[in-house]
């Protein structure tokens, strides 16, 4: 009986979408926990980009007063709220299947495992993609890349430049904490606690750290025999973190050398057009050749209203 790759491949596709994401997102500690989080989130509003509220200002109507003291109110616009719009990335990749593999593959489970291992090569790449760009400043492949924390936790927030089409160098509330030093063993706690004490407001503080390894080696070298690690709960994914004050520290390979990345991730969200982020599209034929492709791809980036909740500590 004559087998239908197209079909065989779809049903194969479709049985492993639900899991897609979660399978390539678990190869990353920053992406993991943004799922993990709750932060990774369909946009449902629509349009050409995606919009963030933003609070600053004040309000001239707030203070203190006795009795039936009156009040002025406002009078004109308050500058409390404003929107950051981001662009959407678009990520993409094939399975490609020739007539020759599938003269060669004739049986229904032979089609399945070929498949299946085609799609685990397609997840090792998108993985790597993905996994990298979170941490990207936006401008790879000419721009098309996520904005990622390079952009928004910026080693400098005052050069000029627009961030979620705000400008930053003039715009003192649209900046991220910054601090830059020469880290030692002796000095590194000190350090992390002086940045984490200026990105607190109120109940507001980061509840997640991601160092590259030069960094976490620092950290843990300092601790000697007092180390804390985070719960068997917190170590889901096999990230395991150290701890510091309310947050855990973790090591993350995609993180860029000598930085150190404080993150509130209540005020980071990736924002997809579908809830599973990766969609498998339909297999199609090449007309002009003999193989047929299935695309899978996600259209997504990261977004954040309120920079001034993250933090980078550099070492110089």
């Amino acid at each position: 009986m004559s087998i239908n790759v197209g079909d065989v491949v779809a049903s194969v596709m479709r049985h492993y979408t639900p899991k897609l994401h979660d399978n390539i997102s678990n190869h990353n500690v920053f992406g993991y926990h943004l799922k993990k989080d709750g932060r990774v989130k369909d946009y449902v509003h629509g349009g050409r980009n995606i919009s963030e509220s933003v609070l600053y200002g004040t309000n001239s109507s707030v203070k203190f007063f006795d009795g039936y003291e009156t009040f002025v109110p406002p009078t004109d616009d308050q500058d409390v709220i404003d929107f950051a719009e981001y662009e959407w990335k678009q990520l993409a990749g094939f399975v490609a299947v020739n007539s020759r593999e599938e003269m060669l593959n004739r049986g229904e489970a032979q089609i399945r495992d070929f498949v299946k291992t085609r799609l685990e090569h397609l997840k090792a790449n998108l993985s790597n993609t993905y996994a990298t760009s979170l941490y990207s400043d936006g401008t790879g492949t000419g721009g098309k890349e996520i904005g990622g924390l390079q952009l928004l936790v910026a080693d400098d927030p005052t050069a000029a430049g627009t961030v979620g089409g705000i400008d930053q160098s003039a715009q003192s509330f649209w900046r991220n904490q910054t601090s830059t030093v020469t880290a030692t063993v002796a000095d590194i706690e000190g350090q992390m606690l002086d940045i984490w004490n200026n990105t607190i407001r109120g109940q507001d503080r980061p509840t997640r750290i991601y160092a590259s390894a030069d960094m976490y080696k620092l950290y843990w070298s300092a601790l000697v025999d007092k180390r804390r690690y985070t719960s068997a709960s917190e170590a889901e994914g096999s990230f395991k973190g150290l701890a510091f004050e309310s947050a855990s520290v973790y090591f993350d390979d995609q993180c860029p050398t000598k930085h150190m990345y404080f993150l509130n991730l209540n005020d980071l969200t990736l924002r997809t057009t579908i809830r599973d982020v990766f969609k498998v599209c339909k297999s199609r034929d090449i007309t002009n050749a003999l193989y047929s492709v299935t695309p899978v791809e996600a259209m997504m980036n990261l977004t954040t209203g309120r920079r001034a909740s993250h933090a980078v500590l550099i070492d110089d």
